[in-house]
Formats: structure tokens, C-alpha cells, sequence
């Protein structure tokens, strides 16, 4: 009768702590809520600023800035405190006038928000029960809307479509089907716990552009990177190119040890007496590998350097 107990009460454990385990796994093998909610784009960014809410940062010279005075006295936000996340989709990413959505998670007063924007905007609309802010900067219409309580979207697109799509994704179920393509076939690529990632997608392209040395950006062509942020007591930079086969793959291996090289010869160069041992460090941290159809390039930076960059920084 014991044994029974013992094997009832061990069965009973395994299906708790494997519904758990289903449960956190749904959780971070999934990309935030904010990214899903987004339109398509050959450029996606989420950075996760939760963890900075315990970091001093100190006075932050955006803090000076008589707009941001402005924000902060009507709105009561304070980003560095008050900020959870941010997610972007772009069209075309180096095009300053490229259309592009981004979507902010944190907490927000509503009430005195909404006022804030009232007072920006020279137009609203309701749709879906939300009221859609209209405001006309430099040739864009800037779209902005409380989506909820913890969540605010901003377009700058021509067409209110793309907001509309936000909040319908918003009311729906968090599913990564109904995020854009670049999270739905390579979000597997971000490592977990990641701080920060970025997904860009080259187009191809006519013409060839050239880095120093002679080194061509043509290899980048028909390729899908992804760069990722993570913290482990230093910084974990990461950046998997993945090819359309495993010989576009080689030729953009073959690039990368070729820009490493160049790049440990300027740091040498600029340093006569010797690189600091902290920037030797970072340098000598960088691995360049090839994975089939894809090549991967990391780097270490340890918190000396942080620490010495800010102190920079800071004088």
C-alpha cells in the first residue's frame, strides 16, 4: 500500500512539473506579445529594458532635453524607469524615410497620456473601440494609439492600415502565427535569455558595394541575419547569418575571418605601444564558425570594459 502511495504521489509530480515545464517553455520560446503585434518588415528590433529599472544609470542627457521635460510633466513616463520593452518593424532599414511601426510596453498613465496626445495631434479616429491619434511630422503621418494599459503603438505610415492590423492582433490570441515572417522562420535563431535581438533581411541588390580592403557586401545578398544581446556577468554579442546553401555560406565565412583580420590590424595599428589588454580581450573573444547554411560570429565583452567605456563616457 505504501509503495502504491509512493508511486501514486511520483506520478502525480511528474504531471505537475511537466505541465510547468510546458508552460515556461511556451513562455520564452516565444517572442514578446509587443513583437507579434507588429506589421511585416525586412527589419524587426525588441530590446527588453526591464532589467535596467535596477540599474542606476544616473542623469541621462536625454533628461536635459527641453521635448522630453515636456513629455515627462504631462505624461508622468519615465523611460529609464517606466519602460519594459520596444519593438520595431522597418521596411526598409538605412532609409530614413523608410515607413516603420514600433510598439511600447510599460506602464503608462493613461489618462494623462491620452491628454498628451490629444494636445500633439491635428486628428484622431476611432477604430475598434481605440482612438488613433493623427499627427503630420516632416512629410510622415505619425499614428499613435494606447492599445492598453500596457501597451502604446506608433506608426509612421501613410496608410492607417498597419495600426488597424496592430490593434486587431492585440484583441486576438498571442500566437507567433500572426507575427510577421522573419519572427515566424527565425526566431529559433535568437538564443535563449537574450536581452535584445534584431532580425534584418538583405534584398538583393544591383551594383557591388565595397568595404576597405576591398571586401564586397555582395556576400550578404539573399541572406537573413540575426544579431542577439545577452548578459551572463559580460556581455554575449552573437550575429548567425544563415545562406541560401552551405557555399553562399562558405563565401560569407570566408568574408568574415577576412574583416576580422583587417579589424585586429587597425587595432594594432592605432595602438603603437599595444592594444589595451581589455580591447585585446574583446578582439581576441571574436569566433567566426560555419553551421552548414549558416556562419556565426560571437563576441565576449567583459564588464572591465563596460565599466571603462562608461567611465569614458561619463568625462
Amino acid at each position: 500500500m505504501r509503495n502504491h502511495r509512493k508511486l501514486l504521489f511520483l506520478s502525480l509530480f511528474l504531471i505537475v512539473a511537466t505541465a510547468v515545464a510546458v508552460v515556461v517553455y511556451q513562455r520564452v520560446a516565444r517572442p514578446a506579445r509587443a513583437v507579434l503585434l507588429l506589421p511585416e518588415g525586412n527589419f524587426l528590433l525588441y530590446v527588453n529594458f526591464s532589467p535596467v529599472h535596477y540599474i542606476d544609470l544616473g542623469q541621462l542627457p536625454a533628461q536635459s532635453d527641453p521635448q522630453y521635460q515636456d513629455f515627462l510633466q504631462h505624461t508622468g513616463f519615465h523611460f529609464e524607469h517606466d519602460l519594459d520593452g520596444i519593438a520595431v518593424s522597418q521596411h526598409n532599414p538605412g532609409d530614413f524615410n523608410s515607413e516603420s511601426s514600433a510598439v511600447f510596453t510599460g506602464n503608462f498613465d493613461q489618462e494623462r497620456l491620452n491628454s498628451y496626445m490629444q494636445k500633439l495631434s491635428g486628428a484622431s479616429e476611432t477604430y475598434a473601440g481605440k482612438t488613433i491619434f493623427s499627427i503630420r511630422q516632416e512629410g510622415h503621418v505619425v499614428r499613435a494609439c494606447i492599445v492598453d494599459s500596457k501597451t502604446v503603438a506608433v506608426t509612421n505610415m501613410e496608410s492607417a492600415e498597419p495600426m488597424h492590423s496592430i490593434i486587431d492582433k492585440a484583441r486576438g490570441a498571442y500566437l507567433i502565427s500572426q507575427g510577421p515572417s522573419l519572427v515566424r522562420d527565425y526566431y529559433s535563431y535568437v538564443p535563449f535569455a537574450s536581452l535584445a535581438w534584431a532580425m534584418f533581411r538583405m534584398p538583393t541588390q544591383s551594383g557591388a558595394s565595397q568595404l576597405p580592403g576591398g571586401v564586397d557586401l555582395n556576400f550578404l545578398q539573399n541572406t537573413t541575419s540575426v544579431f542577439s544581446v545577452r548578459y551572463t556577468g559580460s556581455i554575449r554579442f552573437r550575429a548567425a547569418v544563415i545562406s541560401a546553401n552551405e557555399a553562399d555560406a562558405a563565401r560569407v565565412l570566408q568574408a568574415a575571418n577576412t574583416l576580422l583580420l583587417l579589424g585586429k590590424g587597425a587595432t594594432e595599428s592605432l595602438s603603437p605601444g599595444g592594444p589595451d589588454k581589455d580591447v585585446k580581450a574583446v578582439v581576441d573573444s571574436i569566433q567566426v564558425q560555419q553551421n552548414g547554411n549558416q556562419t556565426v560570429v560571437s563576441v565576449t565583452i567583459p564588464q572591465e570594459f563596460v565599466k571603462k567605456m562608461a567611465a569614458s563616457m561619463n568625462h
